[in-house]
C-alpha cells in the first residue's frame, strides 16, 4: 500500500514590513529581507525553507522598502521537476508602520484558517508538521515556538508552565542567563487576528499575547531544537552570512 501524502500544511505569513533602522549602515536600500547572503537574499533562503518543509502558501506582509521584494516575489521562476512546486506568494502592505500585531491586522481578510507567522528577519529550523499537529492537539488559540539559549539577555525570556503553556516573558536583562526565547515563528488561529485592536501599531509579544493569558486563554509553547540566527544587527546579520556560506561548502 502506498504512503499517505502528508497533510497540507497551515498557510506561512512573513512579517517583513520593519524599518531595519539598525541595519541602516549595512542596508541603505533595501528591505531587511532581501540582506545579501552569498548571492541571493534572505528571503529568498526563507522560502526555499518553507517549500522544503511542504508549505504551499505564503503571504508577505510589507511595510517600508515593500518595492523590491514585491519586485524580488513577480520575479520567482517555477520550481524544477525534481523540486518540491512552487510557492503561492500573496502580499498585504501596510501604509504605515503598525507593529507585528497591525501587521497582522491588516491582512484580516485573508486570515480564514489556522496560519504560521514567521518574522522575516529570523532564521530559524522549525519542525512544522510537528508543531501544527501540536497546536491543534493542545487547543490553544496561539502556539509560539522557542529555542533555549544559554545567554537570554538580549532577547528575554519565555517561561512555560510543565505542561507546555506559556506563563509570560520576562523583559531583557543585563544579566546573562539560561533559559528559552521566543523563536519568532507562531501558529494563530483567525479569531486571534480579531482580536487585535484596529487602525493602530501592535505589538504581538508586548499586547497580544499578555492580553490572551489575561483573558484565561490557552498559548501553547513549542520547543524547538534546531539553527536559530536574527539578522537584525550587522553583527548578527554578518553571522549568519558566515554561517551561510559554511553551510553551502558542507
Amino acid at each position: 500500500m502506498a504512503d499517505a501524502l502528508p497533510e497540507r500544511l497551515p498557510p506561512a505569513w512573513i512579517l517583513a514590513g520593519g524599518l531595519g533602522t539598525r541595519l541602516r549602515e549595512v542596508l541603505p536600500d533595501r528591505a531587511k529581507a532581501l540582506a545579501p547572503i552569498g548571492s541571493r537574499p534572505f528571503l529568498a533562503l526563507l522560502l526555499d525553507q518553507l517549500r522544503a518543509a511542504g508549505f504551499e502558501d505564503v503571504v508577505m506582509l510589507l511595510g517600508a522598502r515593500h518595492e523590491g521584494v514585491v519586485e524580488f516575489i513577480a520575479a520567482q521562476s517555477p520550481a524544477r521537476a525534481d523540486e518540491p512546486p512552487p510557492l503561492r506568494i500573496r502580499v498585504s502592505i501596510e501604509s504605515s508602520p503598525l507593529g507585528t500585531g497591525g501587521a497582522v491586522k491588516n491582512a484580516e481578510a485573508l486570515a480564514t484558517e489556522p496560519f504560521f507567522l514567521l518574522n522575516g528577519d529570523t532564521y530559524v529550523d522549525f519542525d512544522a508538521r510537528a508543531m501544527w499537529r501540536q497546536h491543534r492537539d493542545s487547543g490553544a488559540l496561539a502556539t509560539l515556538a522557542v529555542v533555549q539559549r544559554d545567554d537570554c539577555r538580549r532577547f528575554g525570556r519565555v517561561d512555560f508552565t510543565p505542561e507546555g503553556f506559556l506563563a509570560g516573558f520576562r523583559e531583557k536583562t543585563d544579566a546573562a542567563e539560561p533559559g528559552w526565547i521566543n523563536a519568532g515563528v507562531y501558529l494563530l488561529q483567525p479569531e486571534v487576528v480579531s482580536l487585535i485592536p484596529a487602525g493602530r501599531a501592535v505589538s504581538l509579544e508586548r499586547e497580544v499575547f499578555p492580553t490572551l493569558l489575561a483573558s484565561g486563554r490557552r498559548v501553547a509553547v513549542s520547543r524547538q531544537a534546531g539553527t536559530f540566527f536574527d539578522i537584525g544587527t550587522p553583527d548578527d546579520l554578518r553571522a549568519f552570512q558566515e554561517y551561510a556560506q559554511l553551510k553551502h561548502h558542507d
